[in-house]
């Protein structure tokens, strides 16, 4: 089912890569790509292990300031972006997209994914 959410993700936008919902310890819980790589399935996985280490750090960060909670982050690079959505109970959902995907619909459609996925935790 997980794989199924994911794979939607991925089909319904348009410069997507891949998907990882990963656990509150960064282990991948389910990942799909849609794009040859030039590296290894694990090699994506360390990838999104550190995006929860960067939402951990910054959710202490908004916790100190008191800011309010965090819900999603992007880091972009040259060539892709990858957004990062909290779940819940740790649990967290990172999204790879080529420099040509429109982010709006690349947010719009990580959000879908996120509450279908939450229906199904």
């Amino acid at each position: 089912m997980f794989r199924r959410i994911l794979h939607e993700l991925i089909l319904s936008t348009p410069g997507a890569i891949g998907a990882i919902f990963l656990d509150h310890e960064g282990e991948t819980v389910e990942m799909l790509h849609d794009r040859p790589f030039d590296t290894d399935d694990h090699d994506i996985k360390v990838m999104g292990a550190y995006q929860g280490i960067f939402l951990m750090n910054l959710r202490e960060l908004c916790d100190r300031t008191g800011i309010g909670a965090p819900h999603r982050f992007k880091v972009e690079f040259a060539e892709a972006k990858v957004l990062s959505r909290d779940l819940k109970d740790g649990y967290y959902l990172v999204f790879l997209v080529d420099r040509t995907a429109h982010e709006g619909l690349a947010w719009r459609n990580l959000e879908k994914c996120r509450e279908q996925l939450l229906a199904e935790m």
